[in-house]
């Protein structure tokens, strides 16, 4: 007698809802990682383009990439500017909160800065 091999019907079912719950999960994360990548490539642009203009133009500067990147989780009011003689700061500290199922959430603290030339 031989004895049976394979993944049985449970197994099976086991195996596509926690591949399912795997995906469900990436693709809620992907947006919010990308967003933070696209914050992180902003940031670092205006340091090095705009290290010796005034924190005004530097936060007009923000928006208008941000619409472009369609950056939402950070506006250009929140970003941290210190301007002194070793250059100019960026500093882009946010938190996003991805929601998963019903009540439960995820929360990501995002940081990220750049440093630009002498002003």
């Amino acid at each position: 007698m031989q004895k049976q091999r394979g993944l049985s019907y449970v197994t099976m079912l086991l195996a596509a809802i926690v591949l399912g719950f795997g995906m469900v999960l990436f693709f809620k994360l992907v947006p919010a990682f990308t967003e933070y990548f696209a914050v992180k490539r902003t940031v670092e642009i205006l340091a090095k383009e705009n290290a010796s203009a005034p924190m005004p133009d530097i936060r007009e500067a923000f928006r208008k990439r941000a619409e472009i990147e369609d950056i939402k989780a950070i506006s250009a009011e929140d970003l941290e500017i210190i301007q002194d003689q070793e250059g100019t700061e960026i500093i882009a500290d946010y938190k996003k909160i991805v929601p998963l199922i019903a009540n439960a959430s995820l929360m990501f603290e995002f940081r990220t800065s750049a440093k630009g030339g002498g002003g």
